[in-house]
């Protein structure tokens, strides 16, 4: 259908009437707000609030770790005699958890301690001459020599018979046997694995953004996949990070005297950082300024609005906590995004509007 012209006209007449008062009920607002942030008897809602002992929590997925693992190795060779101590049981420094057959090694000592026995009476006899006159200065030193050398056979051959006996080099789990009765082991072949019991770690990584926030000495309680639930210490927080994950390694020490922890065992542990004093505000409460800095709109003494710059710490359910605010502060915790700074306002307490 065509639609004729006087229509046509009428209907752009309208739109354009329309759009008028839009635009005027647009700009009318603008206006009431910008009276009311000009009004000094612009009220808005405040709150007073004050610094409380604050703690901030960083959780950490990371595995139980012993602190010392050590795979114990042959020093010698031989046939493996004997495994005298039970895989899983727990062991003290220096006892037996492999024996190395002997063999000839007994011998040589005896045959080393009898050289040494010879060499130390010519020593006694070539200084005895010496002092007599019988015997020059470099004969006596050469016995002196001859004598040092059987000492040190002596030596070697004790050690080689020692080592027959392959120790554990400190407290611990006998976690793993490497070899049985009958092996041939060579220099370095491993006989066992040894864990120290306690202390054990948590380790784990923590974001760049949240590394500042633990130090050592912190306090952490960590969960274990198997159900455990222990207290610890962090030791260790890396001052560089992994390249590729820009992550920072960290290491919670936790008593195992029991001796019931795991190596290896999936774990989540979090850290309470120290107290330190922070202001708790409510989320809507925080403002941008022209600047772009997060801060708070609070009132002075003399009711007069001032902008204080924050900084985020960590957030709960019931607000926001902050630093950077001094003692107690007269937060405007409504109204403020309708006033600015230096203006003077009205004000009234939120516990009084709401009763």
């Amino acid at each position: 259908m065509k639609i004729s012209q006087p229509v046509k006209l009428a209907g752009i007449i309208i739109a354009l009437i329309v759009l008028y008062f839009m635009i005027r009920s647009l700009f009318a607002g603008e206006a009431e707000q910008v009276e009311a942030a000009a009004n000094p008897d612009f009220t808005v809602v405040t709150e007073i609030i004050s610094p409380q002992d604050w703690r901030d929590e960083v959780t950490i997925r990371g595995r139980t770790k012993a602190e010392r693992k050590v795979i114990v190795r042959a020093e010698t060779s031989g046939n493996i005699i004997a495994t005298p101590t039970k895989i899983g049981s727990f062991v003290s420094k220096g006892e037996v958890l492999c024996r190395l057959s002997v063999d000839a090694r007994r011998a040589q000592l005896a045959e080393a301690n009898a050289s040494l026995a010879k060499a130390e009476l010519d020593y006694n006899a070539a200084v005895k001459l010496g002092e007599d006159g019988f015997r020059s200065e470099t004969g006596v030193a050469q016995a002196k020599a001859v004598r040092d050398q059987a000492r040190a056979l002596v030596e070697r051959a004790r050690l080689e018979l020692e080592k027959t006996e392959i120790n554990a080099p400190f407290d611990g789990v006998y976690d793993e046997r490497h070899a049985e009765v009958g092996d041939y082991l060579k220099v370095g072949d491993p006989c066992a694995t040894v864990i120290q019991r306690s202390p054990f770690l948590i380790v784990g990584a923590v974001s760049e953004r949240d590394v500042n926030k633990i130090a050592i000495g912190d306090r952490g309680v960590a969960t274990l996949a198997t159900g455990e639930t222990i207290e610890g210490t962090v030791r260790f927080v890396a001052k560089s990070a992994d390249p590729a994950t820009r992550t920072f390694d960290v290491e919670l020490e936790v008593p195992n005297d029991d001796g019931n922890l795991r190596d290896g065992v999936t774990a989540e542990f979090t850290v309470f950082a120290r107290e330190r004093s922070a202001h708790r505000v409510p989320r809507s409460a925080l403002i941008l300024n022209d600047n772009g800095d997060l801060g708070i709109r609070s009132l002075n003494g003399e009711n007069i609005v001032q902008f204080e710059p924050v900084r985020m710490l960590g957030e709960t359910p019931s607000g926001i906590w902050v630093s950077g605010l001094e003692a107690q502060v007269k937060l405007i915790t409504s109204g403020q995004g309708f006033v600015s700074t230096g203006q003077k306002v009205q004000s009234v307490d939120a516990a009084e509007r709401q009763s």
